[in-house]
């Protein structure tokens, strides 16, 4: 059983000058930053400019997750 920890924002960042971020990093922790990232992108936009891209903002998610890339 997985364990998913939200209480954290997104971008969180090792101290400065441990440079941990690199060792400790896995595959799956910049791809879980990127959805993050890319959700926060779209829900910045208008609903005028979703629709220009095809989505609404219950849609957001499941484009983000079903997308593959930026």
């Amino acid at each position: 059983m997985a364990f998913f920890d939200t209480s954290l924002p997104a971008d969180r960042r090792p101290l400065p000058g441990l440079g941990l971020r690199g060792l400790l990093d896995t595959p799956f922790d910049r791809r879980s930053r990127d959805i993050a990232r890319r959700a926060a992108d779209l829900r910045r936009l208008s609903d005028d400019e979703l629709a220009e891209l095809g989505l609404t903002r219950g849609d957001i998610l499941r484009h983000v997750l079903l997308s593959r890339g930026s």
